[in-house]
């Protein structure tokens, strides 16, 4: 099992445009085999998302980063991040 939190900082005038974008793949992420979790969480001072996620192996998480919505997204960070995504893969005690 592979468990990521992923916090992304958007430049303050894009935020609501990357969190729109990421509110708009949860439904396909969630319906891909191997994702038991993919959920969005926004800070309360609105300026860092974070998405909790979890799929059954690598080769899982591969495959959703082969998407296409997810290859969007990637391509929407490359110009509307204020830092560059942190990842963190974590375990569950």
């Amino acid at each position: 099992m592979i468990n990521i939190v992923a916090k992304i900082t958007p430049k303050a005038a894009l935020f609501e445009d990357c969190k729109g974008r990421l509110q708009s793949i949860l439904n396909a992420t969630r319906a891909e085999h191997g994702c038991n979790r993919f959920e969005l969480f926004a800070s309360k001072e609105q300026r860092c998302l974070f998405l909790v996620e979890q799929f059954v192996s690598q080769a899982a998480l591969d495959a959703h980063y082969e998407q296409p919505y997810t290859k969007a997204v990637f391509a929407f960070y490359e110009n509307a991040l204020a830092q560059p995504v942190e990842v963190s893969k974590v375990e569950v005690y």
